[in-house]
């Protein structure tokens, strides 16, 4: 149970906290956030023991909430282990859920500490989820924009390559991203490349078309910063990770409830 006061949490307060999913632990969170320094060390650690696959010390929900602190906290220190875990866990969806495509590229974005070729190894990954690779590349469209994480001609080219190469080979969500970081970054000039994604069934019919793409990169270029494409699908840093939390638990719960609706309007037709 939690002191009544932030000022008398303990660090086995905290962990107990950070243990329970159900119920996103504000007060824990606010706790580790304000005691960042003291505090990072040892759950960056943790997180690290998490990605190396000692599941019995550390949980999925632990592993959550130190992701969300780390992106808040911009934390670098973290970088190399959140890549590692969306290249290496293909169940990494378990724990993370809806976060693996809503706040992932966010906290990548704010862990991101200069190097690419870890978050390109992770999104090169045949073993990773679909998903986090998916959020990965998105992460990387938004550094090169926002950041010079990579120059264009060099993104240009990453992006061509991964067409060629990367899995997997059919219809996924990470095409789908793909062709929305093209579109993103103003590559007008690849829309024949995301053209043939579509055509050879990689993209749903339907999606990005040509006259989706081309609306895509012209919101790209409506302003200076470049930024709008990624804005519109929601790509930005992680600026407060316990609003994002408790945003996500409501969203979990409006499910939840509308589950529960339709399974008692099913029981009852079946009385009926």
């Amino acid at each position: 149970m939690l002191k009544n006061s932030i000022a008398d949490i303990t660090w086995d307060d905290a962990l107990n906290a950070l243990d329970d999913i159900a119920n996103p632990p504000r007060r824990v969170l606010s706790w580790a956030s304000a005691n960042w320094d003291d505090a990072s060390t040892r759950l960056i650690g943790r997180l690290g023991e998490f990605a190396a696959g000692r599941r019995e010390a550390v949980s999925g929900a632990e592993a959550f909430y130190v992701a969300h602190l780390c992106g808040e906290k911009r934390e670098t220190r973290a970088y190399p282990i959140l890549c590692r875990l969306v290249g290496e866990d293909r169940r990494i969806a378990d724990w993370l859920d809806d976060a693996v495509t809503e706040t992932l590229p966010g906290i990548l974005i704010n862990v991101f500490d200069g190097d690419t070729a870890p978050l390109r190894r992770a999104i090169e990954s045949a073993t990773g989820d679909d998903f986090a690779r998916a959020s990965a590349l998105a992460a990387l469209g938004y550094l090169v924009r926002a950041k010079g994480a990579m120059s264009d001609a060099d993104m240009r080219g990453y992006l061509r390559r991964i067409r060629r190469d990367a899995a997997p080979r059919r219809e996924s969500v990470f095409w789908m991203t793909w062709a929305a970081t093209v579109a993103n970054l103003g590559y007008d000039d690849m829309r024949a490349e995301v053209a043939e994604l579509r055509s050879e069934g990689f993209i749903p019919e339907g999606d990005f078309d040509r006259r989706a793409f081309a609306s895509r990169v012209a919101l790209a270029g409506s302003d200076a910063s470049g930024l709008k494409g990624f804005a519109d699908d929601f790509v930005a840093p992680l600026n407060d990770a316990a609003s994002a939390l408790l945003l996500l638990a409501g969203a979990e719960a409006a499910r939840d409830a509308r589950r529960l609706s339709a399974l008692v309007e099913l029981k009852v037709g079946r009385r009926h």
